[in-house]
């Protein structure tokens, strides 16, 4: 994988890439200012190593039940950009940068916001937010994780609808499908989905933990919960933003 970028903001970078590589891109730290490299890698995770000079730590997430294959890029669908080793940051916060037909959905509505000079399409939206509501019940488990993925920019921030489909996602029988449940309640609601992802740091799946890990801005009891958690990959991401909560804070913990 080769990936060329001449004066860019490091966020739309990481967007274009996530398209590409139809993979989630996870950060709350980026470096300011443009962006001027050229990068090359037989994976994913090193492409980002290059792009972010090695000052961030990089974790990945594989499919459920996934083969290894030659093309390591295509094999992840998820990745979580750490950087307690950027020195030139914007303020903490948790963004993603997303990929797929959903989400391509998402950029038709904006562009048609836009045109209307910048007037919500309120029509337009709830006919959206609808189709998106009747998949999330979907028999199909694809079908139900792709629904509840585009949640998270569907509706209104505190949509009533919107967020009863993401709670009653939360116990779907497709870990995938409650992974990617948590991780939008949590972007949505804030420390108000405090109480989901402290039941979410115990289920089942490791994916769904991790996903509730990353939903944790700044609940460091809620962080050092997850530091005992059986899986390496939790475990990893929970030190790693603890790190940064508590440099952010001084030093003290």
């Amino acid at each position: 994988m080769l990936l060329e970028v001449r004066q860019m903001p490091m966020a739309q970078v990481l967007d274009a890439v996530a398209r590409k590589a139809h993979v989630i891109i996870h950060y709350s730290v980026l470096p300011e200012g443009l962006v001027t490299a050229t990068c090359g890698g037989s994976t994913l995770k090193q492409v980002l190593e290059c792009l972010l000079n090695r000052k961030a730590d990089i974790i990945v997430r594989s499919p459920q039940n996934s083969t290894k294959t030659n093309n390591q890029a295509e094999q992840l669908v998820e990745a979580w950009i750490l950087g307690s080793k950027l020195t030139n940051s914007s303020t903490p916060e948790n963004c993603v940068a997303t990929s797929g037909q959903a989400n391509e959905q998402t950029v038709d509505n904006i562009s048609f916001m836009l045109s209307q000079d910048g007037s919500i399409a309120e029509t337009e939206l709830d006919q959206t937010k609808a189709e998106l509501l009747k998949s999330a019940q979907s028999q199909n488990s694809a079908e139900r994780e792709e629904a509840v993925g585009a949640l998270l920019t569907a509706g209104h921030q505190d949509d009533p609808d919107i967020k009863a489909a993401l709670e009653k996602a939360l116990s779907d029988p497709d870990a995938n499908v409650r992974a990617q449940a948590i991780s939008n309640l949590a972007l949505r609601e804030g420390s108000g989905a405090a109480g989901a992802i402290q039941e979410a740091l115990h289920d089942s799946s490791a994916d769904v933990r991790l996903s509730a890990v990353d939903g944790i801005i700044d609940d460091i009891p809620l962080l050092q919960q997850a530091l005992n958690d059986s899986d390496e990959t939790v475990r990893s991401l929970a030190t790693s933003k603890l790190e940064l909560l508590v440099q952010g804070n001084g030093g003290e913990q």
